[in-house]
């Protein structure tokens, strides 16, 4: 274990970090800026996502947004939403979104058309199973939860880790002997949006203590995404030792709960 650095403190100082997929240039963002309404309101307000959007030169940028308004202008559906990036009120085609996901949980939720769920009277189907149990798919997320945070602690995120990471999955449904085929594609993109915090990690981390066998692959796949670009950092190292130390503590505190229960 790493001198100086206890997983509390540095869990506490470890914030949500997205990948710098794009260079980002306010002047592109949207195709309209507006003043906010004073008649904004509704269920969609202040719901907070990361869209990937395409202007009409097919520019895309990824923004985080606080959502305040979904309305319909000439028949084509659009979002009112504060710009985390820009700090403006700005309006989104819908037609343009190319995919949106939860700031919160990482969960890709869809194109544009998500947003035709605050229309009223409008139901939507709901998300993705990939070819699994909402169960299984639960424990998908929190190993890639975990291999997204490692992935990204050194400030960066690199297609070699991502081939890590989509390297994991394949593994985790064959060593659980799941049926069918997980959808790579889908899963990839997905993880390439999820920016754990601390919480998000602890907690994913006590979803694989659960599991002697789960644990194990996680760990070897931890050591093989920090490796993935061939540069090590003494931040790295010291996550890595975080990371075990919160994985035995899990454990350890799983085997005192099942004593406790027999």
């Amino acid at each position: 274990m790493v001198t100086g650095l206890s997983s509390g403190a540095a869990l506490a100082e470890r914030e949500a970090v997205l990948p710098p997929t794009f260079e980002v240039d306010d002047a592109v963002i949207a195709d309209d800026d507006a003043e906010e309404s004073d008649e904004i309101g509704g269920p969609i307000s202040g719901f907070v996502c990361v869209i990937e959007y395409a202007d009409a030169q097919g520019v895309v940028t990824e923004r985080s947004i606080v959502c305040r308004r979904y309305e319909l202008f000439n028949g084509a559906p659009r979002v009112g939403a504060i710009c985390v990036q820009s700090k403006r009120y700005k309006l989104f085609q819908c037609a343009r979104i190319l995919e949106v996901t939860d700031a919160q949980t990482g969960e890709s939720l869809g194109d544009g058309r998500f947003f035709e769920q605050f229309s009223i009277g409008a139901v939507l189907e709901g998300a993705h199973s990939w070819n699994t149990t909402p169960r299984r798919k639960e424990h998908i997320i929190a190993g890639l939860n975990v291999l997204c945070f490692m992935a990204r602690c050194d400030g960066h995120w690199h297609d070699l880790e991502a081939e890590v990471i989509t390297d994991f999955v394949c593994a985790l449904w064959m060593r659980k002997g799941w049926e069918g085929d997980p959808p790579l594609d889908r899963i990839a993109a997905h993880a390439r949006r999820l920016a754990p915090d601390g919480k998000v990690l602890r907690s994913a981390i006590r979803e694989y203590a659960h599991s002697s066998t789960s644990a194990a692959l996680l760990n070897r796949f931890v050591h093989r995404v920090v490796c993935a670009d061939g540069v090590i950092t003494a931040g790295e190292h010291q996550w890595v030792d975080t990371y075990a130390s919160m994985m035995a503590d899990a454990q350890r505190s799983d085997r005192e709960m099942a004593r406790g229960a027999g």
